[in-house]
């Protein structure tokens, strides 16, 4: 062979190793992080991805354009910084996103969610926005292909329900669930391997178990018969993370309301992973058998507050309290209710609680 010849077939085997190498380098899994942090590439899409040309009204009217919407290419992410996490990701019909170091914008409008700064499931290290699941927007809370996922905030402690991929298998059917199927009440069952155990406050005793778990976990959509249950320092009513046993018992409690011209409850929380004051021992909301009401809104009259009302200067608000604490004791719905009248540390709330009994003779929904 000549020279010439030689040189040649070198540059043929040196391109093809330098192809192989680099196919080799990109199968590699976790080999090569995406550069979040470079301005996203928009490409006009000349061809619509068979998976997103298949996805359902579901998928396009869940922040449609924004955090959390359908998309097969960056370009589908049409906001400032967007870029869109493919199936190959693990994306199902790919999923827009943007970076975030703590907060993530929210886009008004009746088809879109509120946004959650996490960290990148697919890679780490960075923060990036997702959409909070809503129950408002669809049945199970999320896009199909996607789950409820407890997750904190990147950084923080706080936990918010986020719509990630559905990564296992279905949740089978309880006694329970079975149940709450049967009411009008809009649920979903979501994720919680991610929930942190912690104690709530400063202050708090820590729980003598180290997990918090609860049976069955349940979603429960608000407003429930017309009653929404809104978090204490919150604007808006938002949804309640319970047991399913808890569940069937807020759905009693709010016909109850209802009765009472009810229409919103203010309480200061339901799941949290903490001990009973002053004590190592679980406490109910460890569980997510329990709600602390701070307050109600009514219909026609004045807001009553707890803390406020309860021995306050208003008759009236008095009255009322005691009527409703009355009318809960004599419905047994609850195993355990502590008010400002029983117990020196609910000056402020009236603490509601079912049984931690699996097998419980009461139809509250516990697995026979």
């Amino acid at each position: 062979m000549s020279r010439g010849g030689r040189i040649l077939l070198a540059v043929i085997l040196l391109v093809i190793g330098g192809a192989a190498w680099l196919i080799w380098q990109a199968e590699q899994p976790g080999s090569v992080s995406p550069d979040r942090s470079a301005p996203p590439v928009n490409p006009p899409p000349t061809t619509v991805d068979a998976g997103t040309a298949a996805a359902s009204a579901a998928d396009r009217n869940f922040n449609p354009g924004w955090i959390g919407a359908a998309c097969s290419a960056d370009g589908d992410c049409d906001y400032s910084g967007g870029f869109c996490l493919l199936p190959e990701e693990g994306f199902p019909h790919g999923y827009c996103s943007q970076l975030c170091r703590h907060i993530c914008p929210d886009r008004k409008g009746a088809l879109y969610s509120p946004t959650f700064c996490i960290e990148d499931p697919t890679y780490g290290r960075t923060g990036i926005c997702a959409a909070q699941c809503n129950l408002h927007l669809l049945k199970t809370g999320c896009r199909p292909g996607y789950i409820c996922t407890s997750l904190q905030r990147i950084g923080e402690s706080i936990v918010r329900m986020v719509c990630l991929p559905d990564r296992g298998t279905p949740f089978p059917a309880t006694t329970c669930t079975r149940k709450l199927d049967k009411l009008d009440v809009a649920y979903a069952r979501p994720d919680l391997a991610d929930a942190p155990s912690r104690a709530a406050r400063s202050g708090d005793s820590p729980p003598d178990q180290p997990t918090c778990q609860i049976d069955t976990p349940v979603l429960l959509s608000s407003p429930i018969h017309g009653v929404d249950f809104r978090h204490k320092g919150q604007r808006y009513a938002d949804h309640l993370l319970v047991a399913c046993r808890m569940a069937l018992a807020v759905e009693k409690m709010s016909v109850l309301l209802t009765r009472l011209e009810v229409v919103e409850v203010e309480h200061n929380g339901t799941f949290v992973c903490r001990g009973v004051a002053g004590t190592h021992h679980l406490s109910g909301h460890g569980r997510g058998l329990a709600i602390d009401i701070t307050g109600f809104e009514r219909a026609q009259t004045a807001p009553v507050n707890v803390a406020g009302d309860w021995n306050g200067p208003e008759p009236n608000k008095k009255k009322f309290l005691r009527k409703l604490l009355g009318r809960l004791q004599d419905s047994h719905i609850f195993d355990v209710i502590l008010a400002p009248d029983n117990s020196p540390s609910h000056q402020d709330h009236i603490h509601l609680e079912v049984n931690d009994m699996l097998s419980s003779s009461k139809s509250d929904g516990g697995e026979k």
